[in-house]
């Protein structure tokens, strides 16, 4: 199977943006129809044909003012009884009080459908993000994009309903005054159109302003994101103090937000100056449709109940026709945004077909490189191995020889730029993610610390299986008779929710613990213990050996005291394998591996 094609970017940041394929009105309005249709199809019908009655009822309100008072004005002159005049009341009032409830029922659905399709793009954009190679999560371009298309979800909806809004409340509004002006006088019409086409000039000059705001807030409000966290969240603070970073954080922080300001002030200046040009246009057009009213009427071409309804209807029709280019206005705005969520929920998927995984066949690297998205040199340079089923390996090497990328191919996460690699029989880059990772674990140097209860960090790693974890935590070297523990399992490890809180050391082992909780035949310690001493590092890792038999499994470390046992050591240099032996071969037949076990003998000549 050919490789699948990834998405070349330029290197320069700004370049890259400008290179992204563009994306169509049409395309956004596509993708709010499909979140519509899939959250609330039935409900999303009924709300238009609403919208549809709710547009013609205020044209139908007007309509019946008239009559109205034309009705006053014949029961005056011919004497007419109070009967008549309480009919004409009665129509009037039935008129107004059914446009308020289709007003307040068409403005309730909306806010039901707002909420309903938040929710169903949050879901798309994570079964996107799922779907997507995380190579690209190395790119920053398309870091941006993702904070992008988080921003831009919600305006991807909100484009859509304005745009049928526009279309089945505005139109048939406009379309039923037009025919009852058109019927008063044709010259109303012509006024109509020379009060508002300015302001939809000006609404529609803003999606170049807008857009122009995105490319340049995207990686500020990146940056800005960043240092908050720096400063608020509990991973930081201790350094933070200790150290006596919090000012100048805050300095960068402030830095930051100053920049944003910046952009969003000059964009707010061009948008505002737009708006500004088209209501002074407007405003001398409303004052032409006020003095061909009055010489119309003055004329004797309408009768005295037809100017009084159309001359209070023309402050709403104003109003009706601000809102509807407002709402143009504000498509403009959103699009800006909304492509980004259209752009990112086009980007290149993983792919991949579904094939069964075979264990027995080990791991084989053929000649595999490796260099992350933008990169100028190869992490992994020309790595040929093979790691036979049940066999534990250890990687070792310094800080930048590659240890983590190797073993983000070997399990599948990446896919080699060049060569195969072939696990436990399948071609990572054939087989698709579900099947890669299939009955595969690990625990990694960054592993995550869920505020959840200690039962629950455990069983993360596969809830469907209804074991209780007593022995993964036990294989971990956690014991919940401890103090630290006092609600045993169903202890809550987090003070925010009024539980407890871990060591470094005691949240390493139950990271340790989810990962072998999840059945597996192939599991990957990448570095998950630095902050646990040597000498327990070495105990929990012999006994991670033990429970290992028969299983494949992958030792990352900095200290080599505790992969003496390993089958085989993979020594590793600037992104190259030097040497694979055992411990003791490589004592004698490797020199790199040598010097760093004997500079670390001091942690572990106990063990």
């Amino acid at each position: 199977m050919p490789e699948e094609k990834k998405p070349r970017l330029k290197k320069s940041g700004k370049d890259r943006e400008t290179s992204l394929p563009r994306v169509s009105l049409w395309k956004v309005i596509k993708a709010g129809l499909k979140i519509n249709m899939s959250a609330i199809p039935v409900l999303y019908i009924v709300i238009n044909i609403i919208s549809i009655f709710h547009g013609i009822s205020h044209g139908f309100a007007t309509y019946m003012t008239q009559r109205f008072y034309d009705s006053i004005e014949r029961a005056l002159k011919i004497g007419a009884g109070a009967g008549v005049i309480f009919a004409s009341v009665l129509a009037l009032g039935a008129a107004f009080i059914g446009r308020e409830i289709l007003n307040g029922l068409h403005n309730f659905l909306h806010v039901v459908e707002f909420t309903k399709c938040n929710g169903e793009t949050a879901r798309r954009i994570h079964k996107k993000m799922g779907r997507l190679d995380p190579v690209c999560l190395e790119d920053t371009v398309l870091q941006d994009q993702i904070n992008k298309a988080d921003e831009g979800a919600g305006n991807t909806v909100q484009i859509m309903n304005l745009g049928i809004t526009v279309l089945t409340f505005y139109i048939p509004y406009f379309v039923f005054m037009g025919f009852y002006l058109n019927n008063l006088s044709p010259k109303f019409i012509l006024a109509i159109l020379l009060v508002f086409i300015p302001t939809l000039f000006g609404q529609l000059m803003k999606p170049q302003v807008v857009a122009k705001f995105e490319d340049e807030a995207a990686p500020v409000r990146r940056k800005l994101n960043f240092y908050d966290g720096t400063m608020t969240t509990r991973e930081f603070f201790k350094e933070t103090r200790i150290l006596g970073i919090y000012k100048m954080l805050i300095g960068r922080f402030l830095e930051t937000c100053r920049e944003l300001a910046q952009a969003e002030w000059r964009a707010k200046i061009r948008e505002n100056m737009l708006e500004l040009v088209a209501a002074l246009l407007s405003c001398l057009g409303w004052g032409g449709i006020v003095y061909m009213l009055v010489s119309t009427l003055l004329a004797g071409e309408i009768t005295v109940g037809a100017f009084a309804a159309v001359f209070g209807s023309v402050t709403m029709m104003f109003a009706i026709m601000q809102e509807a280019f407002s709402h143009v206005g504000r498509m403009a705005k959103n699009y800006g945004s909304a492509r980004n969520y259209v752009r990112f929920m086009e980007l290149p998927e993983r792919g991949g077909t579904e094939q069964a995984a075979d264990s027995s066949k080990g791991i084989v690297l053929e000649n595999v490189s490796f260099t992350y998205p933008n990169g100028t040199t190869k992490s992994i340079d020309g790595v040929s191995l093979e790691i036979k089923q049940g066999e534990t390996v250890a990687i070792v090497g310094e800080n930048g020889a590659g240890k983590s990328t190797l073993v983000r191919l070997l399990i599948g996460i990446y896919k080699p730029t060049e060569g195969r690699v072939i696990t436990r029989g399948m071609d990572t880059l054939a087989a698709d993610s579900r099947s890669l990772f299939k009955n595969v674990s690990g625990v990694f140097q960054k592993y995550q610390r869920y505020l959840m209860k200690l039962s629950e960090n455990v069983n993360i790693s596969q809830m469907e299986k209804k074991e209780v974890p007593d022995k993964a935590l036990s294989e971990a070297g956690v014991d919940i008779r401890e103090d630290a523990f006092p609600q045993g399992l169903d202890t809550m490890l987090s003070r925010e929710f009024d539980g407890v809180d871990l060591s470094g050391g005691q949240w390493q082992r139950i990271a340790v613990a989810r990962g072998l909780y999840r059945t597996h035949d192939l599991i990957v310690l990448d570095e998950p213990t630095a902050a646990i001493d040597p000498i327990e590092e070495s105990r929990i890792y012999r006994q991670f050996m033990e429970i290992s038999k028969d299983k494949t499994a992958i030792i990352v470390t900095h200290r080599l005291g505790s992969v003496k046992e390993a089958d085989r050591v993979i020594v590793m240099d600037k992104g190259k394998v030097i040497a694979i032996a055992p411990h003791r071969e490589l004592m004698k037949s490797c020199r790199l591996y040598s010097e760093m076990y004997n500079a670390q003998s001091m942690w572990y000549e106990k063990v």
